[in-house]
């Protein structure tokens, strides 16, 4: 199973030597003992002990010619039992002030008493090498290399729109994890670390403990925001530019563990997800170097064929023969990780078709249950012709709490109505306009949310009067966290900021006034309503 794959390029006259130095010291730790600098750069074959589990180091060099390509493939058994093996393999090629490297991180699954499933982890060899070019003048990471560095957004607006342009870029090859505080400012998680631990995999953005909620979603959308202490990890761009995204809520957070490791590491399992594939097909091969180095040991003797007498033609075939041998022991390795991939692919194959399985099922109970529901007349207030009919034609208007049960009903696959907005209703029952609040939540959660879908809110809007509609709050409002609070929600368990509104009248008068304040949950495309009563609290009342 891969279970981490990165790529790295620095320049600087000192690179090469700052990530053989950390491959150098990271081997050591695999080993049990240390390599000279002539070994680590040469073909050779080591054993030694990892604690107490056995380790094997292939080494393959291709240093005729330039570039220079090396790999270094280590395999050791598991420390929790010998029903796992771990595999990793470092490539590097090396050009003047220039170096490539790769690192895979694979799991071969050998029996079946295993304990425990794998935790994403950076591999130490990646924490050598970025600090070792930290320390050194004449090294450093190339500028594309994302999550070098933290970046931050709020509370400047312009901010969340540069964010937006590098999200929405189709050539961004990383992740971005928008990291946000809690509501009294802390982080669930150390932006410092995560960042560390995501270099040349994705790039860490913090959003600033002061931040408006409510811009950053103008901006951003819903589905790109991060709010309460979640964090938002923003996939890159699909080849439709489709660009997918993964909350982990504060909860999620907390459930993954108290400490910053069991956290980052769940947040790290979410970005290799994504980006183990294309690293992967950056990697510098062991099979590769041993076939470079076959062809160019092979060009070498025919540009000196001439040259060259009995002994040294039979020196250049031995040699010729022990790299081929090692080609084909490379090749074998190679056929046995496809074999272990093409098993893994098949699990995963019917994994997925257990799942279709299980939601073609649940389909069909839906059905059946919708089916039983009509038959039935079923069970709510407004349920059945009848009952409907005997609704709409009756001569006083309906409650505000009665419209919200009838929008819930009548399109429930639509909205959501909260419970906070079915109590503020219950307590503007003496509201007298109930025909037009039902007709204005009517086009809300249709004609409306069509539109949001289809062409975005500045076109949605539209279908609302001037003086019907409201897609924000006035600045005195929006600049006071007392007002902010009045108008934010739980929802999901999480608090929500809904200053977009419906708005009937203006006088101070719960018979003629009403607000009703929602959320577009943009993710599962539902309309959200969290309040549904009198006009709430304004800084000048």
């Amino acid at each position: 199973m891969l279970v981490y794959a990165n790529s790295l390029t620095l320049h600087g006259q000192d690179a090469e030597n700052a990530v053989c130095r950390a491959i150098g010291g990271w081997l050591k730790e695999q080993l049990g003992f240390g390599l000279r600098p002539d070994q680590l750069r040469s073909d050779g074959t080591f054993e030694g002990y990892r604690g107490v589990a056995r380790s094997w180091l292939t080494i393959r060099a291709a240093t005729e010619g330039e570039p220079r390509l090396y790999a270094w493939l280590i395999k050791h058994a598991g420390e929790r039992g010998s029903g796992r093996q771990w595999i990793v393999e470092i490539g590097m090629k090396c050009a003047p002030n220039l170096v490539d490297v790769s690192c895979a991180v694979r799991t071969d699954e050998v029996s079946t008493l295993v304990a425990g499933a794998v935790s994403a982890s950076q591999p130490r060899v990646i924490r050598y090498i970025a600090s070792n070019v930290a320390a050194s003048p004449n090294a450093e990471f190339a500028s594309n290399t994302p999550g070098r560095t933290i970046k931050c957004v709020g509370p400047d607006k312009d901010t969340y729109r540069g964010l937006r342009a590098d999200i929405e870029r189709t050539d961004r090859g990383y992740p971005i994890v928008l990291v946000s505080p809690t509501r009294s400012g802390d982080f669930l998680v150390n932006d410092r670390h995560l960042q560390e631990e995501m270099i040349g995999l994705a790039q860490v953005v913090r959003i600033a403990p002061d931040f408006n909620s409510y811009e950053m979603e103008e901006v951003l959308g819903h589905s790109w925001s991060a709010w309460a202490g979640a964090v938002n990890v923003i996939y890159t761009p699909m080849p439709n530019g489709f660009i997918k995204n993964q909350l982990a809520r504060s909860e999620l957070l907390e459930e993954w563990g108290d400490n910053q490791h069991e956290r980052i590491s769940g947040l790290l399992s979410l970005v290799t997800h994504n980006t183990n594939v294309p690293q992967l097909r950056q990697q510098i091969r062991s099979d590769g170097v041993v076939a470079l180095a076959v062809r160019r040991r092979l060009q070498s003797a025919r540009q000196r064929r001439n040259d060259l007498d009995v002994e040294d033609l039979r020196i250049e075939l031995e040699e010729a023969s022990r790299i081929a041998e090692q080609q084909e022991e490379m090749y074998q390795y190679a056929q046995d990780e496809n074999l272990s991939l093409e098993a893994e692919i098949e699990s995963l194959n019917s994994t997925v078709d257990g799942l279709k399985r299980e939601l073609n099922k649940k389909s069909t109970d839906i059905d059946a249950l919708r089916a039983h529901l009509a038959n039935s007349g079923g069970g709510g207030r407004f349920s059945g012709a009848e009952r409907l009919l005997a609704f709409v034609t009756r001569s006083n208007a309906p409650t505000p709490a009665e419209c919200l049960e009838l929008i819930e009903e009548t399109f429930g696959d639509r909205c959501v109505v909260l419970d906070c907005a079915k109590q503020s209703a219950l307590e503007s029952s003496k509201f007298l306009y109930g025909r037009r609040l039902l007709d204005m939540l009517r086009i809300l959660v249709t004609d409306y949310r069509n539109m949001l879908i289809e062409r975005g809110d500045s076109e949605a809007r539209k279908l609302f009067g001037k003086n019907d509609f409201a897609a924000t709050e006035s600045e005195g409002v929006l600049g006071s966290k007392t007002m902010r609070r009045y108008r934010t929600f739980d929802y999901r368990s999480v608090p929500v900021e809904m200053f977009r509104h419906l708005k009937i009248n203006v006088e101070d008068d719960v018979t003629k006034t009403i607000r009703v304040h929602f959320h577009w949950d943009a993710e599962r495309t539902l309309i959200v309503v969290g309040y549904c009563g009198k006009h709430l609290p304004v800084p000048s009342h």
